[in-house]
Parts: structure tokens; sequence; C-alpha cells
């Protein structure tokens, strides 16, 4: 005969149990991104969790991230008529991220190939730099590549082949954004810049960060097979709207 646990038993263990998942829910809003509900329970959370569940997160950041890149985005119809420049990383962090409880990684596509970017773009030697800002109307890839491995003193081949993926897929990227954003009409280039936002030094932090800006020249639009463009399109559109 199976034995069957007492009632206050049961009522104990159910309480502790809901104890123990509001107790995880209200630690995850605590430690989460900004959003809505942590701003608004602000008050309420701190003095829950302040100073017996606070987690001191300086011990997994040593060396906390001092430098934001973010990725912009600006379309020509011609060789004389651009449009503005719009921060494509923003756009995603606000429509995908600001307010989100559960933020998808879609929000960060743009912040992280702007990086990636940026980190090869430090190993480059300056005038392989300059071969990626000037304008490639067509076979864009095929001619830096030959401008490149063409210089007297020129990065590995397999660091050149690296860089120009990255700027392909940046290129890619900026087609379904300027798609997304203006429309297909009349549209024959794209053009990136990476802004690198550094925040100040601890002695220096009344300072305002330090902001430089990287230009990519023009390109030719570009789609990859298999690029799903009115996913990107209405992404683009629920997180602007």
């Amino acid at each position: 005969m199976q034995e069957t646990r007492p009632l206050w038993l049961k009522v104990v263990a159910g309480m502790l149990g809901a104890l123990l998942c509001g107790h995880l829910a209200l630690t995850a809003v605590f430690v989460g991104p900004a959003n809505a509900a942590k701003e608004s329970l602000s008050t309420s959370l701190s003095s829950y969790m302040e100073p017996f569940f606070q987690q001191n997160w300086s011990l997994f950041a040593p060396t906390p991230i001092s430098v934001e890149y973010s990725l912009w985005v600006r379309a020509w119809y011609d060789e004389d008529t651009p449009t503005e420049w719009v921060d494509a990383t923003q756009t995603e962090i606000d429509g995908n991220i600001l307010h989100s409880l559960a933020p998808s990684r879609a929000g960060i596509v743009s912040r992280r190939l702007a990086g990636y970017m940026r980190k090869q773009y430090r190993e480059i030697t300056p005038a392989e730099r300059s071969i990626l800002a000037d304008h490639y109307p067509t076979q864009a890839w095929d001619r830096m590549r030959e401008r490149m491995t063409a210089l007297d003193q020129h990065s590995s081949d397999a660091r050149i082949s690296y860089v120009l993926r990255l700027d392909r897929a940046m290129a890619a990227y900026a087609t379904q954004f300027a798609w997304a954003t203006w429309g297909r009409d009349g549209i024959n280039f794209v053009e990136v810049k990476i802004v690198e936002t550094r925040a100040p030094q601890f002695e220096d932090r009344g300072g305002e960060p330090s902001v430089t800006e990287r230009e990519f020249g023009r390109r030719p639009l570009y789609q990859y097979d298999g690029q799903d463009s009115a996913a990107f399109t209405a992404a683009i559109r629920r997180f602007t709207s």
C-alpha cells in the first residue's frame, strides 16, 4: 500500500516552492537589462535584494567593456545623391532590446558585425584601410583584393579574405536595411561607417566619451542566396514603429 504524505507537508512544500519561484523571478528582473518592469519596481526590488541577495558583478568583469561600436548605414540613388545616415545598431536596440524582459540576440547583429570589422581594421595596414575607404560601384571585392595583394607590404591572404568577407557582410546588411528603410526604387549603392564611442578613463570620468567615425566607401547592392528580404523588412519596420 502506497504511503501518502500528510497534507501539512504538501502545503509547506507548495509554499516553499512558490517562494522560491518568486525569489528567482525577482532576481531575474533585478539583474536583467533595463526594462519597464525593472523601472517601475525599482524601489521595491532594491529594498528586497539589497544587501543579502545583491550580486557584485565586478567579480566577473575585472576589465569592463569601455568601447561601444555602432554600424551606420546610408543609401545612394546615384553618385551625387545620398540619403541621411541612420544608426542601424540603435534601431535594433530600441526595437528589440529596450524595455524587453527577454531581449533576442538578434538585437546585437550589427554591433557584433561592427566589432568584428573594427578588430580586423586595427590589424591591417594604412594603405589597406585607404582601399576600404574608396568607392567601388561594381566588382567591389574582387577589385579590393586585387589592389590589396598588389601592395608591396600587405596583410596575409587569410586576413585579407576575412576583411573582405566582413566588408561584403556589411554591404549585404546595409542593402537589406536600405530597402527596409527607404524602399527599393532608385537605390543603387550602399555605404556604411563604424562609429566607435569610447568611455573616458576613470581619472577623467567627468568628461565626455570620445567618438571616432570610420567610413567605408560606396558598395554595390548585395544579397546572399537564401536571404529573406521580406522578413528583414518586417523586422526593421517593427523596430521603428
